[in-house]
């Protein structure tokens, strides 16, 4: 192994180990994302998305880092300079056989949040729903038949206190 690669391919290992830590720290949060979305406690989906903000600029960061190390060593940017470069530094393939790893980490994060997204929507239609009622009058939909967005809605005095 040349002495560039013995310098390499031990950050490749170590940025491949934080990334699959942040990864299952976000696969948990994610997890407990969606039981505290389920409830009506304000301040736990605040604190939750407080704490998934957190870790996924710590994997943003992990990100940049990895790809300013794919361009400083010249194999560019993108997925196939990574493999590349996991190549390169690791010819027995255990860096690649890591990001596969992480990759499908990644994978079932990106489905538990999309989850998580469905249940934020549902919520807030019951949300539109409700304040339809209060308004006495139906929610005109975001978008009309055509792709222009309705901007007038339904405003109704409720009263004075």
């Amino acid at each position: 192994m040349s002495p560039q690669r013995a310098q390499i391919a031990p950050a490749l290992q170590r940025m491949l180990a934080e990334e699959s830590a942040g990864l299952g720290e976000l696969e948990a949060l994610l997890g407990r994302e969606t039981h505290v979305l389920q409830g009506e406690d304000v301040a736990a989906i605040h604190a939750i998305g407080t704490e998934r903000h957190r870790c996924v600029e710590r994997l943003t960061r992990l990100d940049a880092e990895r790809t300013d190390l794919c361009r400083m060593l010249s194999f560019g940017t993108g997925l196939a300079a990574l493999e590349r470069l996991l190549a390169w530094a690791d010819p027995e393939g255990q860096l690649g056989a890591r990001w596969q790893t992480n990759l499908q980490l990644a994978r079932r994060c990106r489905e538990i949040n999309d989850r998580n997204g469905a249940i934020v929507a549902v919520k807030l239609g019951r949300v539109q729903q409700r304040l339809a009622l209060l308004r006495g009058s139906p929610m005109p939909p975001v978008y009309g038949p055509r792709p222009l967005r309705h901007t007038a809605l339904a405003a109704r005095d409720l009263g004075s206190a």
